[in-house]
């Protein structure tokens, strides 16, 4: 005789945010929380980004293209499973800025939503040159070894190299996947201040997880703001 089935596992809705589709998702069981806790215990970027993908694509019912999901697809999808699976709310800890005391304040999951925007992806870098720019896939962000230094310099033309798609001239398009890294590196590097400008805020507007917190400070009442961003604050 086998064992018994324990559960029945509820099902949920989610609108993953750069198609506006909707999909079907349930909780995370004791399996994929493994993984999970696996993946936190190394401390490695990859591997937490792993274990988040394979969350979610166990999680979803329908057939999801994983690897064209932007970066806020998953982190969204993730973090819509993670509310069903452990709590609607989060805590989170907080320094006031006034005295610097630490504060447990809750936040809402439901409350985190993600605003898309793709209306406009194509930069005039000259009056001849066209930079076709594109939101980076989880994928992309997870392999990048740029992505995945230290450095803020190296993280932001990491982050460039990933989100341009192509560069257009009057005779020819052409496809960021045929650039070899040094001819890329050389093209970014000869631009003015004022087209580089161009594309950094374009990457600056990429669609994250955000949520704006108010807390007033258990011990000094200084009222305190904060913005918080990324998976990673919200876990």
């Amino acid at each position: 005789m086998g064992l018994p089935k324990l559960n029945d596992v509820p099902k949920y809705r989610a609108v993953v945010p750069s198609t506006n589709n909707e999909i079907t998702f349930r909780p995370f069981l004791v399996k994929e929380e493994k993984i999970l806790l696996i993946g936190l215990e190394t401390q490695d970027a990859m591997q937490i980004a792993s274990a988040v993908m394979d969350t979610v694509k166990s999680c979803v019912y329908e057939e999801l293209d994983m690897r064209s999901l932007t970066s806020y697809d998953i982190e969204f999808l993730f973090l819509k499973i993670r509310a069903k699976s452990v709590g609607e709310t989060s805590k989170l800890v907080f320094k006031c800025k006034e005295c610097a005391t630490e504060n447990d304040v809750r936040v809402n999951i439901d409350d985190i939503n993600i605003k898309v925007d793709n209306s406009n992806n194509k930069i005039n870098i000259t009056d001849k040159i066209i930079v076709e720019m594109k939101h980076p896939t989880f994928s992309q962000m997870a392999a990048s070894e740029s992505l995945n230094e230290k450095s803020p310099t190296v993280q932001v033309f990491g982050l460039i190299r990933e989100s341009i798609n192509s560069v257009m001239t009057d005779d020819e398009r052409i496809d960021m996947r045929d650039i070899e890294k040094e001819e890329f590196q050389e093209f970014i590097e000869s631009m003015t201040q004022e087209q580089f400008t161009k594309i950094r805020e374009y990457i600056e507007n990429i669609p994250k997880l955000s949520h704006d917190i108010e807390f007033d400070c258990i011990k000094c009442n200084t009222h305190n703001e904060i913005k918080v961003e990324g998976l990673q604050s919200f876990l």
